[in-house]
């Protein structure tokens, strides 16, 4: 375990003691709820005071392969800084976060820690559990968190929106003033509110090692923020901490870390790069209306007209022999791209001023570039300044993308073509992704077929292939590939659509489920073409 992570312990001890004696803390007392992402080659953590890649037992919690233990990020997270009725104010969330699950209401007051509703909902497509059930928006007759709901005109009711094979969706706030414990000289809240969703795919090959997340911060407090800053933290661990190095692509806003030698003691040869990718920045109004920019709300296109997007200021990094911030100055400093002491940080290559450390590339050996030997890194990367008035919201979208090559350093050239591949599903609003079926073949079938499931028994993911025939007339076939309990409940929809003919597979995540018999029948055209059983183990 990490010194940092005993320091880590010792602040949440010192943090459990202050909030003792408050009535409005005293029955939770730091309890945060914690859930996995891994819907496909990716499995990490996410904790609603927005905590990311950290494990509940504060430890490395990025896994990459999934499945293998191996891991690549110790912990990352969101830091807030502006200036507020002319102070400095800051909120960190990473290992020491300073957010509590819960929002701010009209009044400028926290609401929501201790209360059970603020928690993380965990969506797996076309799985009809409590989870879609109780998703938190009052258009669904949910407390009022604004989840992200659409209208379905059959229906005739607002639903939950699947972004990808898994949405995650949680709302937490800085607006608790005791929170604000772990620097010296605390500041009192910026009251911002965070709504965090993020998502993930299974298919197709492109997206199994991309992680998408949306941040939507807003102001709750009757001040302006004037120069205020939003960055992203991310302490990476490619396998062993020791021998790491950090860059960052402006071209791509591509922040990344990599293993300096060739070999890991955890990955060994080849290591891969991992990195955080800026997808959409925030946005500073125009008033020109052939400015536009769009977030994709699953496959739906929210656009704005009248604003675009804030250039990535700086990108600053911190390794064994470079302090972090120690108090809410320096942090804010580091914010701005600046050193600690308010310093600009000098580029060696060209003896000019920079607010992008390590700028250069160490695939052509050009540029600023970490020392050869590596350390442990931690990096900053934000954007700033502007002004967000009271009620504002800012939307942030990253991607968390990790690729291994045949070396150290060409792990970095296929992290930044996973990268690229990333932005392009994102802005064609991921029109091409079929969520949860994967045609593993162009091999036309005789006939319809379902396979038994693999592996079975299983825990909690097992894997269901099917194939489908051309249909008389050369048409599409409409498809349902359903689940059901023992006692015959429906409890999930895995396909609901039309497919052509082919060899197709689909995953059926248990995670949400009691042990137990299940069966799954696959229908094509309206009739029944087979049911199987299969043995879910916990």
């Amino acid at each position: 375990m990490k010194t940092k992570t005993i320091l880590f312990i010792c602040i949440i001890l010192i943090a459990l003691s202050a909030f003792k004696n408050k009535e409005s803390l005293q029955a939770t007392h730091f309890v945060f709820d914690s859930q996995h992402l891994n819907s496909n080659n990716i499995s990490t953590w996410y904790f609603n005071n927005g905590i990311f890649n950290n494990e509940p037992d504060e430890d490395a919690g990025f896994e990459w392969p999934k499945g293998t233990g191996l891991r690549a990020r110790w912990g990352s997270g969101i830091l807030l800084g502006a200036i507020v009725n002319a102070d400095t104010l800051v909120a960190i969330t990473n290992n020491r976060s300073e957010f509590l699950p819960g929002c701010t209401d009209i009044k400028g007051q926290p609401m929501g820690y201790g209360n059970p509703d603020y928690k993380i909902y965990k969506m797996v497509y076309n799985v009809n559990d409590s989870e879609r059930i109780k998703w938190p928006n009052s258009l669904i007759g949910n407390s009022d968190q604004g989840a992200p709901v659409f209208f379905d005109s059959i229906a005739n009711a607002y639903k939950p929106i699947d972004y990808a094979n898994q949405t995650m969706f949680y709302s937490y706030t800085d607006s608790y003033p005791e929170s604000h414990i772990h620097l010296p000289g605390r500041t009192a809240p910026l009251k911002a509110d965070i709504k965090q969703i993020n998502f993930s795919f299974n298919q197709p090959e492109e997206l199994k090692n991309v992680i998408y997340q949306e941040f939507r911060i807003i102001n709750r407090n009757s001040f302006q923020w004037t120069n205020a800053y939003i960055n992203f933290y991310s302490d990476d661990d490619v396998g062993g901490a020791s021998d790491d190095a950090s860059g960052i692509d402006t071209n791509l806003n591509l922040a990344y870390t990599y293993n300096s030698p060739e070999n890991d003691p955890s990955y060994g040869n080849a290591p891969p790069a991992v990195g955080l990718m800026i997808i959409r920045s925030p946005l500073v109004t125009t008033g020109n209306l052939n400015d536009t920019i769009f977030y994709c709300e699953g496959r739906r296109k929210r656009i704005k007209v009248g604003f675009k997007e804030v250039k990535l200021n700086s990108t600053v990094v911190f390794t064994d022999d470079t302090a972090e911030p120690r108090n809410h100055n320096e942090l804010y400093n580091a914010l701005r791209g600046l050193r600690n002491s308010g310093h600009e940080y000098i580029n060696p290559t060209t003896n000019q001023p920079t607010k992008f450390v390590y700028s250069g590339d160490p695939v052509t050996n050009n540029g600023w570039i970490y020392p050869p030997l590596g350390s442990n890194a931690i990096f900053f990367q934000g954007f700033g300044p502007m002004n967000i008035n009271p009620g504002d919201t800012q939307v942030i979208v990253i991607a968390q993308v990790i690729a291994r090559g045949s070396s150290n350093i060409n792990s970095i050239t296929k992290l930044r073509e996973t990268s690229v591949t990333a932005k392009q599903y994102y802005d064609n609003c991921f029109e091409d992704v079929v969520i949860g079926i994967n045609n593993i073949s162009q091999n036309v079938p005789d006939d319809y077929y379902l396979s038994q499931n693999y592996p079975n028994p299983f825990n909690p993911i097992t894997k269901i292939n099917y194939e489908l025939r051309i249909t008389p007339k050369g048409q599409a076939n409409y498809v349902s590939l359903k689940v059901y309990d023992a006692l015959g409940k429906e409890v999930a929809v895995l396909v609901n659509e039309k497919l052509n003919a082919g060899k197709y597979e689909v995953e059926f995540d248990g995670s949400n489920f009691a042990s137990g018999i299940y069966f799954y029948s696959l229908f094509g055209n309206g009739e029944l073409i087979a049911t199987k059983k299969m043995l879910l183990i916990k």
